[in-house]
């Protein structure tokens, strides 16, 4: 299990520079180097100039996993890899020691582009987490979202919030979530854009799967997200249909903890293409998928600021006009990674509190 880390001021886990997180990340894997030996393995996929690691902790043949996963929404990594390396740093203070027969995957950065640039999508406009989708069989689009798509269009700041606050008053807020957030296929150009074909960090997470044969093994998967919901709470949210047998092995680690989307339970509404998909297939007999998203300044906030940086880069290229682009970059750290000192520790204590209870839970199993 893990140990408690002394405490440090929490600025030291946030860093806000891509390359820093990469770099503080293999400095707190160096402790553990000498402890675990070659039961520590990395792994990289890339792709150009985008680098997502892996890093396996354990045994090889482990057939138990807990995975733990940061920047699925790219900007949101900042505080998946905050997490990550506090992780770490409580595996050393408990002296480098899992469960007999267990493993811990950490994937730092899924979406690399978009954390460097501070965007919750892919460098081809790609949310991957509506990206696991048949392509073939692609989800009919909401008979809505035209009329949403033309409000997002409209120039004037003011006068589009109006608009769509009174599309959320016509429609219902549920509804209006679920038509905004749940999962697009036609602009590419706005929020919440599933692509046309899989992306980097789809293949990614396949190729990842596949090179440490994760369908062969019971698994507890974590997806690190900020953005959603009251501040600074940590909700675990599940995605597997009620009354599944993930959903069932979710409630014993968790208990009432655990809040489900079909149920109306969370924060988070149903949506189309998740990451959650391409695992839930390898859980039916044991094993779960587990969103723990940390809230920052509300729903609202989040489709506001998201769609001013949509808006932006439809306009514009923040990769060539780096002084334009520096406020909407700040807008979505500060919305997605406050640089605020009881929400930082609030997200480091309850990721160790997740993480660690996973890890007892396997332990458990083996009695």
């Amino acid at each position: 299990m893990l140990g408690v880390v002394s405490p440090q001021p929490s600025e030291r886990y946030f860093l806000y520079d891509f390359a820093a997180c990469r770099q503080a990340l293999q400095q707190a894997v160096q402790p553990l180097d000498g402890l675990l030996q070659e039961q520590l393995q990395w792994h990289t996929e890339q792709s150009e100039d985008q680098v997502c690691e892996a890093l396996w902790l354990g045994a090889q043949e482990a057939r138990k996993v807990l995975v733990l996963i940061s920047g699925t929404h790219g900007v949101e990594g900042y505080a998946g890899s905050a997490i990550q390396r506090y992780v770490l740093e409580a595996l050393h203070a408990g002296g480098g020691t899992l469960p007999n027969d267990t493993a811990l995957l950490v994937i730092h950065a899924l979406n690399p582009w978009g954390m460097q640039w501070a965007r919750r999508c892919d460098g081809e406009g790609i949310d991957t987490n509506r990206n696991f989708v048949d392509f073939d069989k692609l989800p009919a689009p909401a008979p809505e979202f035209p009329e949403l798509l033309r409000a997002f269009e409209i120039k004037d700041s003011h006068e589009r919030r109006r608009e769509l606050h009174t599309l959320a008053l016509q429609w219902g807020q549920r509804r209006y979530e679920e038509v905004l957030s749940g999962g697009q296929y036609q602009a590419d150009w706005a929020p919440f854009y599933g692509g046309r074909a899989a992306g980097f960090s789809r293949r990614c997470i396949e190729a990842l799967s596949a090179h440490w044969q994760l369908d062969q093994r019971e698994q507890l998967v974590i997806d690190l997200h900020t953005g959603l919901g009251p501040w600074s709470f940590g909700e675990l949210i599940s995605d597997h249909p009620n009354g599944s047998v993930a959903n069932d092995y979710g409630f014993q680690l968790f208990g009432p903890a655990v809040a489900c989307t079909h149920s109306g339970e969370s924060y988070s509404v149903p949506k189309r293409g998740l990451l959650d998909f391409h695992w839930h297939r390898m859980m039916q007999e044991k094993g779960c998928f587990l969103t723990l998203e940390f809230g920052t300044y509300g729903t609202e906030a989040l489709f506001r600021v998201l769609l001013d940086d949509h808006r932006f880069w439809w306009r514009h290229d923040g990769q060539q006009e780096a002084a334009l682009h520096a406020p909407v970059r700040e807008a979505m750290l500060r919305h997605f990674c406050p640089r605020d000192r009881f929400w930082q520790q609030s997200v480091l204590w309850r990721g160790w509190q997740v993480v660690n209870r996973g890890l007892e839970f396997f332990a458990q199993e083996q009695h």
